[in-house]
């Protein structure tokens, strides 16, 4: 009895221990002052602050002979994807911008896709070297990073339907909640509407062209977009027409920056000097007349089987990250399964511990904190980051599948095991597991469909599954709608034929076992 006491307690402390420590590094991050700007003395980015052994990056680019540049496909012309001798590659305005920096570094250029939401932190990390995304300096974004200068000052303007210029003239129009505007999240646009816009209906989408498609459907009346990027959705889709916003008068704009790490004034001397070059020769324009080149290209086929290639290619590295995610989530679930059913008390806690906060936290925290926090730390790309996420996210919930099985068996099988003479493992491989796996097929079965599914969540950190290749499709297509309903049917087809072989294996289990 004391004993069981002494080891309750002892669980009891490493839980109270654990608290103590989550609590700790809530209050210290509240202690902790972050950098503030006052908002009505910030006039646009500066130069960075020169701190004394800080100012590395640029030597450090130049030896390691490589500028990884984060950008945000789907926001054509500036980056979209395309597909070029089978392998995905991202290019644009600001992609051509990135290799003539890199060029003029005497480096090779790296381009690393993600969620454009994620590029700061990514920046911050020190998962990339600059960010170059169409993005906006900001006062909260300056808050975190440096910026360059300007590389192009551009109005905005708000896509509508046509035929109704009469009733939606300018922003105005959208004020108290007379009509939806749609914006792309975590966007210049965004900030525009939530700070110039009266009591909005606002629609926040991830990608510019799902706000397109908003727009389309009738779910949104306008959508608040970049001048260029506005006019290149009006044109490729019939029915869109756009109007002036008339923000001018309210923004400053700063323009399309370059986002750089806090202090490194040598990196940023030097792009503002490649970018004032780049101004000089109008290499802009030429880029931007090269992008929809680009563009017409890949929509030069008829009918939606052009875009078929992308489509495989996303069902390949689908299927790929729910077969890498299965075999080691069967693993580790098996190890926690037999560790939560140990008399181990330590072993017993480790693997509630883990499973209760995998199953308490959302996979796209996991796979963002995995690709933003510990593959910045061991350098993983997108695609390792993306696998171990999803795999020890699997592990977690096959665990307690297997867990529950094991528990079901009759526990006169296991005595009955061991008086022949067979040890624990040998009564496990031969004798519980066989007879378990019968009850948790259906379990299993259902957790390898829903992985197919939720291989899609990876798509935010830019690995090119099918989620992502039908944003790409979007992106030069300018269409939303088609691309979405192809890729339902897609991701039908491969669940329900999954889902017929597992019946035919489970039918086969309950005549051996009948």
């Amino acid at each position: 009895m004391f004993s069981q006491l002494k080891k309750k307690n002892q669980v009891g402390w490493q839980l109270k221990g654990f608290n103590l420590m989550v609590i700790l590094a809530i209050l210290i991050s509240l202690v902790v002052p972050a950098k503030s700007v006052s908002a009505s003395s910030w006039t646009g980015p500066e130069a960075a602050a020169e701190v004394e052994g800080e100012d590395t990056l640029l030597s450090e680019i130049q030896e390691r002979g490589v500028l990884r540049m984060g950008t945000a496909s789907g926001y054509s012309p500036y980056e979209f994807t395309v597909l070029r001798d089978g392998q995905n590659e991202v290019v644009g305005i600001d992609v051509f911008l990135g290799e003539y920096i890199a060029d003029q570094l005497g480096v090779e250029l790296e381009v690393v896709d993600m969620e454009f939401g994620s590029l700061i932190a990514s920046l911050e990390t020190g998962g990339i070297d600059m960010i170059i995304a169409g993005m906006g300096a900001t006062e909260e974004r300056d808050q975190s990073i440096d910026f360059s200068n300007a590389y192009e000052l551009s109005g905005q303007s708000i896509v509508i339907r046509e035929g109704e210029e009469d009733e939606i003239v300018d922003y105005t129009s959208f004020e108290n909640g007379a009509h939806t505007i749609a914006v792309s999240e975590a966007t210049l646009q965004e900030g525009y509407v939530r700070d110039f816009f009266e009591n909005p209906d606002l629609l926040i989408m991830r990608k510019s062209g799902d706000a397109i498609a908003a727009l389309i459907s009738g779910q949104a009346d306008g959508v608040l977009l970049d001048d260029t990027v506005a006019g290149a959705n009006a044109a490729e889709n019939e029915g869109l027409t756009v109007i002036d916003s008339n923000l001018d008068g309210m923004v400053e704009d700063q323009g399309k920056s370059i986002g750089i790490p806090e202090n490194q004034p040598s990196l940023q001397t030097a792009i503002n000097d490649i970018l004032e070059d780049v101004n000089d020769q109008g290499l802009i324009e030429t880029w931007t007349e090269a992008s929809f080149d680009i563009i017409a290209g890949e929509n030069a086929g008829t009918g939606w089987t052009t875009y078929w290639p992308y489509f495989w290619d996303g069902i390949k590295t689908t299927l790929i990250i729910a077969g890498v995610s299965i075999f080691f989530g069967m693993i580790l679930g098996i190890f926690l399964a037999l560790m939560r059913l140990t008399n181990n008390p330590v072993l017993k806690f480790l693997a509630t511990a883990y499973i209760e906060f995998v199953r308490g936290t959302p996979l796209m925290i996991q796979v963002l904190f995995m690709f933003l926090g510990v593959g910045s730390i061991f350098g993983w790309s997108t695609m390792t980051a993306g696998l171990v996420s999803v795999s020890m996210n699997s592990g977690a919930y096959i665990a307690e599948i297997i867990r529950g099985g094991i528990q079901s068996v009759d526990k006169g099988q296991a005595e009955a095991a061991r008086s022949l003479g067979l040890g624990y493992w040998q009564t496990m491989r031969k004798v519980i597991f066989p007879q378990s796996l019968r009850s948790i097929w259906p379990s299993l079965g259902n957790e390898f469909i829903t992985l197919i599914k939720e291989s899609s969540i990876v798509s935010t950190i830019g690995v090119a599954e099918l989620t992502f290749q039908t944003r790409a499709v979007t992106s030069i297509t300018y269409q939303a709608v088609v691309p979405l309903f192809i890729s339902m049917i897609i991701y039908f087809i491969m669940t329900y034929a999954l889902s017929q072989v597992l019946n035919v294996y489970e039918r086969k289990m309950n005549q051996k076992y009948a």
